[in-house]
């Protein structure tokens, strides 16, 4: 009975990324997923927040591209909320004032719109304000700087008594920087940046595609490629192309011993498996890469 196993497990996000965890397994968590006995160690938790951070990057790369935004909403003194309730029921209302608007103005589909939106607050005595991803697809040039527009317009709220509208705040919609959503920085991204406030609510619209989880590969990795991808290999390009043909690297991060794991809130007895290092890959598919190269030359001199 083979008592060693490395674990692959290939996450894809949408058409385009493709997430892949590579850790260290014990028999039995290759036999079968135990479940939870006990409540999380502050450890625990760390990991699985940022493994929580990991999940909603996944579902950020299936479903906004450099055609998307980046939006960042605040609040006047006077509109301020109360709580996060109150702002995540602000958030709700722009959602759905920018579905709204954007059907009736492009006469587009509501699937063909994308929102993740969050009501956040950093800090015990932070703001609450607004940050999220907003990418409407199969929008011309002209529409999408409309679009953008418009959805710097939408942040308001109805003048009681009135047919008019006043905004809630300052609001910016920058165009997606992919590098900094992959965390290309050698940090977490945008996704770290959205993880580091005290208090999140995600709000978001129906239509996002969710990743596909492929079914785990445990025999595919050996101990020592294991150790050569968390070591010398771990930035080199072609040697992930090898590894996986018709993708490049977009990104690798080699995690501490049982930061990818699958047994939460189960101390892993005693083993190689414990202290093994772990490896966490980001691919892009290599005909979407070369396929965005012409793209992004002709939007420098149209944007």
């Amino acid at each position: 009975m083979r008592c060693n196993y490395i674990r692959e497990k290939k996450i894809l996000c949408g058409d385009e990324y493709m997430a892949v965890g590579i850790f260290s397994i014990t028999p039995t968590e290759h036999s079968a997923r135990r479940k939870k006995r006990k409540e999380s160690t502050e450890g625990q938790k760390a990991k699985n927040k940022m493994a929580s951070m990991r999940r909603r990057q996944r579902v950020a790369l299936a479903n906004f591209t450099r055609r998307g935004f980046f939006i960042t909403a605040t609040y006047e003194d006077c509109y301020l909320p109360e709580d996060l309730q109150a702002c995540r029921k602000d958030v709700r209302n722009y959602l759905r004032r920018v579905i709204a608007a954007t059907c009736k103005r492009f006469g587009v589909e509501k699937k063909h719109i994308r929102l993740m939106l969050a009501a956040v607050r950093k800090g015990e005595a932070g703001r609450l304000h607004m940050h999220g991803f907003a990418e409407c697809v199969g929008l011309d040039e002209r529409e999408r700087r409309e679009w953008r527009e418009m959805l710097e317009d939408l942040w308001r709220r109805r003048i009681p008594g009135t047919s008019e509208f006043e905004p809630l705040g300052t609001i910016n919609v920058d165009r997606m920087d992919m590098g900094k959503l992959l965390g290309k920085d050698g940090k977490n991204g945008t996704l770290g940046y959205l993880y580091g406030h005290k208090e999140r609510l995600w709000v978001e619209t129906s239509t996002l595609h969710r990743p596909v989880e492929q079914a785990p590969n445990d025999t595919r990795w050996s101990r020592k490629q294991l150790r050569t991808a968390c070591g010398e290999m771990a930035n080199d390009a072609y040697w992930w192309s090898q590894r996986f043909p018709g993708w490049e690297l977009q990104k690798c991060v080699v995690l501490e011993p049982g930061e990818l794991h699958e047994s939460p809130g189960s101390e892993r007895p005693d083993g190689w498996e414990r202290n093994e290092p772990q490896c966490y890959v980001i691919l892009r598919r290599v005909e979407a890469a070369k396929a965005a190269k012409p793209r992004t030359e002709r939007e420098r001199g149209s944007y």
